[in-house]
């Protein structure tokens, strides 16, 4: 089994595969180190997982091509295996880039602080689509940490400009980075605002407990967008004094 990709989802997909199937040899392919950009004591613990697990690791390496029976390295060494797992990296729809919206070289929508397109200010764009500044300066990396409050600052920054009120201040920032290491295991690495590693890291079965808390009520909130949510009934600012309306 050959795992491509060093991210949290190619880390993710190697361990829960090599303990639930402990009769699989498990090889992961990682562009640079793997979890480089953990802490000391994150990364010292993910290494000693990978150990007891038995996944083989070959960091700093590319892959050029995907074959039925593997995968070739930039380097032309050829890795066999029976199945591959491509976990390397994230896509955005190509409709923005066939636009006239100012994107990345990712096709990701540019946004401002509000979400709103530096092109077309009509336009807002969230989670994965947004190309958005974070703390720091630094654009915000896909993921559901940061597609949530994005969905929130756009919400807000669009209610406040439709009525007439001041626009939120975003304070978008992150405070940790959760890695599941099989079911039994997992590392909360605790981060700066703007995703920097901080020296503390929470791992074992406290952080796999911890972890599986934050996707139950991730996907409880999914399933139920509105609760405890005040309704509320603001006045449209109008182009005229006789015109406003509420909505």
């Amino acid at each position: 089994m050959l795992v491509v990709g060093g991210g949290l989802t190619g880390i993710e997909a190697a361990t829960e595969i090599a303990e639930a199937r402990p009769d699989l040899g498990v090889v992961l392919v990682a562009r640079g180190g793997l979890g480089d950009w953990l802490s000391d004591k994150a990364r010292r613990h993910l290494y000693a997982a990978f150990d007891r697990l038995g996944i083989t690791v070959r960091e700093h390496t590319d892959i050029a091509r995907v074959l039925e029976s593997g995968a070739t390295t930039g380097d032309g060494d050829t890795i066999h295996a029976e199945m591959t797992v491509w976990t390397a990296g994230f896509a955005v729809h190509p409709i923005p880039t066939a636009t006239t919206l100012t994107v990345s070289d990712t096709g990701r929508i540019v946004v401002d602080e509000t979400m709103r397109s530096i092109s077309h200010p009509d336009v807002y764009a969230v989670g994965d689509a947004a190309f958005a500044p974070g703390a720091g300066g630094d654009p915000l990396r896909m993921s559901c940490a940061s597609g949530v409050p994005t969905a929130y600052q756009a919400a807000d920054a669009i209610a406040a400009r439709l009525t007439g009120r001041a626009v939120p201040r975003n304070d978008i920032g992150y405070t940790g980075q959760c890695v599941s290491l099989g079911r039994r295991d997992a590392i909360v690495q605790w981060v700066t605002p703007d995703d920097r590693p901080k020296s503390s890291a929470l791992t074992g079965r406290p952080a796999a407990r911890l972890k599986e808390f934050v996707c139950k009520s991730a996907a409880w909130s999914v399933s139920h967008p509105t609760t405890m949510m005040p309704s509320r009934r603001r006045r449209i600012t109008a182009a005229t004094p006789n015109s406003a309306h509420t909505a």
